[in-house]
């Protein structure tokens, strides 16, 4: 999606564009912000705290374009599928004799051991992430609410921002630990 403004510069996206109606500090914040952080989803409520009014999607599309994310959870899973087809391999290679029982039996609980560990790990990782998702979400959502129930009433219009900026940060860091 190209667009253009009144002043003809050219946006190649609905993000760029709202990026250049942030303050240089704000705007920086935000891609750095972007930049380093994994979930999507912490983006996009940090982006709507900005004042972001796009869609999901837009913002999904322009984090992809500009920052290249590590997918540990595609990562995680890759490893334990791995593990398992080890783990099933060994088993053959003790029943049809290929390894003595004594070395395929070590061999075997140290795969086991290791396949257990990647699964308790990855079932962390859902939990906490679905975690801070969620509270992220509920925090985005009531920052919402009162930026509409307040929205006409100008004496509340920066308050309510800087109220919303310290809860924000506030949240943020106490899921983020």
């Amino acid at each position: 999606m190209t667009t253009s403004t009144k002043s003809s510069k050219v946006y190649l996206t609905f993000v760029d564009q709202w990026l250049d109606t942030l303050p240089a500090s704000e705007s920086e914040e935000f891609k750095e912000f972007a930049e380093y952080t994994p979930s999507i989803i912490e983006i996009w409520v940090y982006s709507g705290i900005l004042g972001y009014n796009g869609t999901f999607n837009d913002l999904s599309r322009w984090v992809k374009m500009k920052y290249k994310k590590l997918n540990r959870r595609e990562i995680l899973n890759s490893e334990i599928a791995a593990l398992h087809s080890d783990i099933q391999e060994l088993r053959m290679a003790v029943t049809s004799g290929e390894i003595k029982g004594d070395n395929g039996a070590a061999r075997l609980a140290a795969l086991e051991k290791e396949l257990r560990s990647h699964i308790e790990v990855s079932e962390r990782l859902n939990r906490s992430t679905d975690k801070r998702g969620l509270i992220l979400a509920g925090a985005d959502r009531v920052m919402r609410e009162l930026t509409n129930i307040f929205k006409d009433d100008p004496q509340f219009a920066e308050p309510i921002d800087n109220a919303m900026n310290a809860v924000w940060a506030k949240v943020y860091s106490e899921v983020s630990s």
